[in-house]
């Protein structure tokens, strides 16, 4: 199985941490989608025809996916796991788990959480234009 994380979960420390079996992939694209930091102050996507949101893609398996909805507050409510068809750099797109907060009210991030996003960002290379855009949450 892949997971696509686009926000703090491209951060390799933190998911060796939550997902210890975990490997990283490719880095992924997800065209219709929009990235946006919501009320309770963390990453979640907005579908919007006209946006892209970049991140990484980690090959998990079954009790990563258990550990990643604890995380994610599957269960709470916090986060929805989803199936999405993602694009692996240089390749076709495949269907992945993808975990999205249906809040979607802009609102700054949590103290601390965004420099995880932007060293993700950087560590896996995504394009320069859209670790940019992610540094505009900076406030």
């Amino acid at each position: 199985m892949q997971y696509f994380g686009y926000g703090s979960n491209m951060l390799a420390s933190q998911m060796a941490q939550r997902c210890p079996d975990a490997r990283p992939g490719h880095v992924g694209e997800l065209a219709g989608w929009r990235f946006l930091i919501n009320e309770r102050g963390v990453a979640t996507i907005t579908v919007d025809p006209s946006s892209t949101v970049f991140g990484q893609l980690w090959k998990v398996g079954p009790g990563d996916v258990m550990a990643l909805d604890e995380y994610e507050g599957v269960a709470t409510g916090n986060y929805e796991r989803r199936i999405l068809d993602v694009v692996p750099e240089g390749h076709d797109p495949e269907p992945v788990i993808v975990y999205v907060d249906a809040r979607t009210t802009p609102g700054l991030p949590r103290a601390g959480y965004l420099e995880k996003i932007l060293i993700g960002a950087a560590e896996f290379g995504l394009p320069d234009d859209y670790q940019a855009f992610l540094r505009s949450f900076e406030g």
